[in-house]
């Protein structure tokens, strides 16, 4: 049987945010939806443990569709640990309190952004200047002055990324890296080595 590679991941992390690494909290996410170039952003990463890995998306955003037809795969890199984490499986929705745990945690001003793309305009769609995007966000702070005052949008989204594929890369300083794939079954976790 082999180790865990989520238990491994928390740990990680939590050795990478102890040494101070700026990117502890992001990950990146690659979509492709089937037809043009793939597409790669930058997310935050809510949570890890054993339910799986946790974002927050809005439905309205172009990366919505390819994640739930599983064309995708998220990767988490932690330099101060030489860490590298390339995950895909299948999605699972965020229970509701814990998605209203993290749309607490936000920011007044990530809060109107979420409101904007549900009742203004969604996420990635062209606007005709920074200036109009800007007008919007006032009118929308306008009537919620505040963070609290700002409603949890209908569009926002939690989901936990359900790893059944992780390939991990252990850095090393010889360029002889640790390559390792974990692919999940009914029956646990199965490890192969991997050439670096």
């Amino acid at each position: 049987m082999a180790v865990d590679p989520i238990a491994e991941i928390v740990a990680d992390r939590e050795r990478a945010r102890a040494a101070g690494d700026p990117l502890v909290d992001a990950c990146i996410l690659a979509t492709s939806d089937g037809h043009g170039p793939p597409g790669v952003r930058a997310l935050v990463l809510r949570d890890v443990g054993e339910q799986g890995l946790g974002l927050l998306i809005s439905a309205s955003s172009p990366k919505w569709e390819p994640l739930h037809s599983g064309r995708y795969e998220l990767l988490i890199l932690w330099q101060t640990v030489h860490r590298q984490y390339r995950v895909r499986g299948s999605l699972t929705p965020m229970p509701e309190d814990r998605v209203e745990e993290y749309w607490r945690r936000k920011v007044h001003a990530s809060r109107l952004l979420d409101l904007y793309y549900d009742r203004v305009q969604a996420q990635s769609t062209p606007v005709d200047s920074r200036e109009a995007f800007m007008a919007g966000i006032d009118t929308l702070r306008q009537h919620h002055p505040t963070p609290d005052a700002v409603p949890r949008p209908a569009l926002l989204r939690g989901i936990y990324l359900v790893p059944g594929r992780i390939e991990i890369w252990r850095g090393s300083p010889d360029r002889l890296h640790d390559r390792r794939l974990f692919t999940r079954s009914a029956a646990g976790w199965r490890e192969q080595v991997l050439v670096p």
